[in-house]
C-alpha cells in the first residue's frame, strides 16, 4: 500500500525478538500518520552494526529478550554518543524495573497491551529530541561565536590568549621556549577605503589561508581583530627556528592576492616576543609583541624581536601596566569631571571626563604615567571602553537629576584609528540607555594628523551617529586649515598654553583671537582651556569665545563632589 504524501517519515530502530510484535508496533505508528522505515535487531552485535549504518530518529526496545535487554541497548546507545528517544515497549515490566530503566536513560515505557499510548509518547519524545538538538546547535554556534572569528574561521583573541596560556604552562613545566608573533597588515585601511569592506574581508580570508598553509600543525594562528593576526609557535628549539618561520610568513605574502580579478600587494609588520625571556603570561607576551611590532613599523623593518633596551617603558612602568590590567576590576580607576562653562551665562553646559588611578600602594598615579604607555601597548582599548561606560553612566545620572549636560571623553590616536570604534561607542550608548547627543569625543590635533584619511572616516561615522566631536589642544598640532575644514568638528579647544599667558603676552592673545575668529567663520564653537582668573574669562568673553574650562570655575572633581558642585552652579540653583 502506498502511503499518503503527507505522512511523516520516521526511521525507527526496533530492538525486539518478535517479528509479530514489531509489525503491531509499526502498524500503530502508520495509523498515526508515520511513514515508518524500520530495522529490527535482537542482539548486541546486530544493534551495534545497524546503529551506525544510518541516522535514526527513535529507538523502541522490548525490555527482556533471550539474548539482549533494554538495559544493554541503552548502554550501547549511550556509548555511541547518539541522543535518540528511547521508548521501552514491553509485555510486562514491574514498577521498580521501570524506574530503573528511566534512570538508565529511557524516555518512556509502554505496555504492549496498551499501544494506544504509543503515538502520544512518540510525538512527545520526537519533539523533545528536536528541542534538544536545536539547543545543542545553538550552543555550538554560541561557542563558535565566542571563540572563533566568523570571517576567517580562525580562533579569536579570547581563544588565542587561552591557547597561549595553556602552551605557556606546558613550556614552563618542560623548561622550553615558545614564541608569540603579532602581525599587522600595512596600509590595509586603504584597501577598505578604496575598494570597500567586502573586498577587504575577502583579502583577509585569503591572507589567513596563506599564513595557515606555511605553519606547522601544532602552531596556532588567530585573528585578533581588524587586520591583526596572532601566531603562537609552541615549540622553539633555537632562535633560528623563529627566523625560519618569519621568512616563510614573509614569502607567503610576496605573491599578489587576486580579489575579483584585481592583484593586491600586501606587506606586513611582525613583532616577536619569547617566553620565558620576555613574559610569563599570555597578556604580557602579547603586550611585548605589540611593542616589537610598532618598533618594526617605526623602523621600516618587516619584523622586530622584543628588546627591553628599545622598550620606551621603564621596568617600573611595565609593572604598572601589568597592574593596570586589573585596576578596572578592582575598582581602582575613577573619573574626575571638569565643567565646561558657557561664558555668556556663566552656567555649565557639559563636563570633560578625566581618568585617575587610585593605586593601593602608590597613591594617585598621574595620568601621563599610565595613559601614554597604555596607548603604546594596546591597553588603551579596554581603558577607553571603561571610561566611556563610566562617563555615560554618570552623565545619564546628571540628566535624570535635571542637569541638561553632555560629557566629553578623550580618545587617543590608537583608539581613533580603530575601525571598530564607532560600533563600540554605539554599543556603549545602547547599554547605557543614552542618546548620542549626550556624548562628546575630544581628539588632539596631533592624533588626527597621524593618519588624516582614517581619522576623517572615523569622525565622519561618529558625526553621522550624532556624537559631538571636538579638536583638543588646537594650535599645537600643525595641521592645515584646509584639512580642519573637512572635519565634522563642532568645537575647537584653544590649548591652555595660549590661554595662560594671553594677558601678559600679546602673541598668545593674537593666537586666541585668530582661533575664535576661525571658529566663528566655520560655524564651530570655541572652548578656552586653562582659565585661572576672572580677567582671563572676561577677556575671552569679549573676544567672542563661547565656552571655557579652568580652575577659575572648578578643578576636576570626583563624582560625588561634582554632583554637589552642579547642584550649586546649574541653571536654577539658588545663589
Amino acid at each position: 500500500m502506498q502511503n499518503a504524501p503527507n505522512m511523516i517519515p520516521l526511521h525507527a530502530l526496533v530492538v525486539e525478538d518478535s517479528e509479530d510484535d514489531t509489525l503491531l508496533l509499526v502498524r500503530e505508528l502508520t495509523r498515526g500518520g508515520y511513514d515508518v522505515n524500520y530495522h529490527r535487531v535482537d542482539t548486541y552485535d546486530t544493534m551495534s552494526t545497524v546503529l551506525t549504518q544510518r541516522a535514526w530518529d527513535i529507538v523502541f526496545a522490548d525490555f527482556t529478550m533471550p539474548h539482549f535487554s533494554a538495559f544493554e541497548a541503552l548502554k550501547l546507545l549511550r556509548e555511541s554518543g547518539q541522543d535518540l528517544p528511547f521508548i521501552i515497549v514491553s509485555g510486562t515490566i514491574g514498577e521498580d524495573r521501570a524506574v530503573a530503566a528511566m534512570k538508565a536513560g529511557a524516555h518512556d515505557y509502554i505496555l504492549k497491551q496498551n499501544l494506544k499510548r504509543l503515538l502520544p509518547a512518540t510525538e512527545r519524545e520526537l519533539r523533545e529530541a528536536r528541542i534538544r538538538e536545536e539547543r545543542r546547535q545553538a550552543e555550538k554556534k554560541i561557542l563558535r561565536l565566542a571563540f572563533f572569528d566568523s570571517l576567517t574561521q580562525l580562533p579569536n583573541r579570547a581563544q588565542f590568549l587561552e591557547q597561549v596560556q595553556q602552551a605557556l604552562a606546558a613550556a614552563l613545566e618542560e623548561r622550553r621556549q615558545l614564541a608569540l608573533l603579532l602581525m599587522d597588515i600595512d596600509q590595509f585601511r586603504e584597501v577598505n577605503d578604496t575598494l570597500g569592506h567586502t573586498f577587504g574581508d575577502a583579502l583577509l580570508v585569503q591572507i589567513s589561508a596563506r599564513l595557515r598553509s606555511v605553519l606547522f600543525e601544532a602552531d596556532v594562528i588567530a585573528r585578533l581583530g581588524g587586520d591583526e593576526f596572532g601566531i603562537l609557535l609552541p615549540r622553539i628549539r633555537a632562535p633560528e627556528d623563529i627566523q625560519v618561520v618569519l621568512q616563510k610568513l614573509a614569502e607567503a605574502l610576496v605573491a599578489p592576492f587576486m580579489i575579483e580579478g584585481l592583484p593586491i600587494a600586501v606587506e606586513a609588520s611582525i613583532g616577536v616576543a619569547l617566553a620565558p625571556q620576555h613574559a610569563l603570561d599570555a597578556d604580557g607576551l602579547l603586550q611585548r609583541a605589540d611593542v616589537a611590532m610598532y618598533l618594526a613599523k617605526q623602523t621600516g623593518s618587516v619584523h622586530a624581536i622584543y628588546d627591553p633596551e628599545q622598550d620606551p617603558h621603564s621596568p617600573q612602568r611595565l609593572a604598572l601596566l601589568g597592574e593596570l590590567r586589573h585596576a578596572i576590576d578592582r575598582g581602582e580607576l575613577i573619573l574626575h569631571y571638569q565643567p565646561k562653562i558657557d561664558l555668556r551665562t556663566g552656567k555649565p553646559i557639559g563636563a570633560e571626563a578625566l581618568v585617575r588611578w587610585r593605586h593601593p600602594t602608590r597613591g594617585l598615579v598621574p595620568p601621563l604615567e599610565f595613559i601614554t604607555p597604555a596607548e603604546r601597548t594596546g591597553l588603551i582599548k579596554p581603558l577607553t571602553q571603561w571610561v566611556l561606560a563610566e562617563a555615560l553612566r554618570e552623565c545619564i545620572s546628571w540628566r535624570r537629576n535635571g542637569h541638561a549636560m553632555h560629557v566629553a571623553v578623550n580618545l587617543s590616536a590608537r583608539s581613533l584609528h580603530d575601525p571598530q570604534l564607532p560600533e563600540q561607542i554605539g554599543e556603549q550608548l545602547r547599554q547605557a540607555g543614552g542618546e548620542a547627543c549626550i556624548l562628546g569625543i575630544e581628539i588632539t590635533e596631533s592624533a588626527i594628523i597621524v593618519d588624516p584619511a582614517r581619522a576623517l572616516d572615523t569622525l565622519t561615522r561618529l558625526n553621522t551617529m550624532g556624537i559631538m566631536f571636538s579638536i583638543d589642544d588646537f594650535g599645537t598640532g600643525y595641521s592645515s586649515l584646509g584639512f580642519i575644514r573637512k572635519l565634522p568638528a563642532r568645537e575647537i579647544k584653544i590649548d591652555k598654553s595660549f590661554v595662560l599667558g594671553m594677558l601678559d603676552n600679546r602673541e598668545d592673545e593674537v593666537i586666541a583671537r585668530i582661533v575664535i575668529d576661525l571658529g566663528r567663520n566655520l560655524g564651530i564653537k570655541v572652548v578656552a582651556e586653562g582659565i585661572e582668573n576672572s580677567a582671563a574669562a572676561k577677556n575671552l568673553e569679549a573676544l567672542g569665545c563661547d565656552y571655557a574650562q579652568g580652575y577659575f570655575f572648578s578643578r576636576p572633581l570626583p563624582p560625588e563632589e561634582f554632583r554637589a558642585w552642579l547642584g550649586n552652579n546649574s541653571p536654577g540653583a539658588r545663589k
